[in-house]
């Protein structure tokens, strides 16, 4: 009864984050991120590698897919493995 009572009194305001694998480019570096949305991973991802342009590109590490919308953001599982790529920078198996 009283999850019942705190869901109706306090619904979320904010769908649940989801977690995540960020790397950078080279792969030295590994980050866990929680984000319930495809912008949220980017804000987050921003300050986590501490990247202060602002042009980044999402892909999956596996095989460089890019992750540029907010449908495919939330069809993704949770612990995907994304790499964040700063201007310049490109995908590499």
């Amino acid at each position: 009864v009283g999850t019942i009572t705190k869901q109706a009194l306090f619904p979320t305001l904010m769908p649940a984050g989801r977690p995540f694998r960020v790397s950078n480019a080279s792969r030295s570096r590994r980050k866990g991120i929680v984000a319930s949305s495809l912008q949220e991973l980017i804000r987050k991802t921003l300050d986590s590698f501490f990247i202060s342009t602002g042009r980044i590109t999402m892909v999956l590490e596996e095989d460089g897919t890019v992750v540029d919308t907010e449908e495919f953001f939330k069809s993704l599982d949770d612990n995907t493995h994304l790499m964040v790529l700063e201007k310049g920078q490109k995908w590499t198996a």
